[in-house]
């Protein structure tokens, strides 16, 4: 496999985040090119050893990953990991990848990932039903086809996404009100 490789590889070190497994794992970057990454993973909970990941790639061998010091981030698949003097190394192959180097004002500090989801939002004891635009580790923005007037910046909310199995307390960020729909900014504060 390491002789047919054709592009160019540039030693880098950089810190990272992949999401795998249903756990965000920091890792550090040594080498990139056009194609993947070679990575250490540090590990996390409930993936700690080399085995884990090998019985996880036999179920799923994708993964998403933010490389902040590229703004890099993406969808991946892992092709190889293996464990070298106490560490695990990871071989990763993007798939789809954004560069954001022109939205680096934004700051952000993770992947988020698009993909449509129902949530149900709890303020002043009311039950909001919101549609998911996208989420990350730390946050999401939903969609509201009406507008509220509990629904305001720093507002205490409690958000259940019954198709992650999430319950979580959080807080509004922003908001965003349109003619047909309000888009709302939540940050989660913990996860029960």
């Amino acid at each position: 496999m390491f002789q047919e490789r054709k592009e160019y590889r540039k030693n880098f070190n950089a810190i990272g985040q992949l999401n795998v497994g249903g756990e965000t794992l920091q890792f550090n970057c040594y080498d990139v090119s056009v194609k993947g990454a070679m990575i250490e993973l540090i590990p996390g909970h409930l993936l700690a050893t080399v085995e884990d990941f090998e019985h996880l790639l036999f179920e799923d061998n994708r993964a998403e990953v933010f490389i902040e010091e590229l703004m890099l981030a993406g969808e991946v698949s892992i092709v190889w990991v293996r464990e070298e003097r106490g560490r695990i190394l990871m071989g990763l192959e993007f798939e789809s990848v954004v560069h954001n180097a022109e939205k680096l004002w934004l700051k952000r500090r993770g992947y988020r990932k698009t993909e449509p989801f129902t949530a149900e939002l709890f303020i002043d004891k009311d039950r909001l039903h919101v549609e998911g635009i996208n989420r990350s580790t730390k946050g999401l923005c939903v969609k509201m086809l009406v507008q509220h007037p509990a629904v305001k910046v720093n507002a205490p909310v409690k958000l259940q996404i019954k198709e992650f199995g999430l319950v979580a307390l959080g807080k509004v960020v922003w908001v965003s009100s349109a003619d047909e729909s309000t888009l709302i900014g939540l940050q989660i504060i913990s996860i029960s």
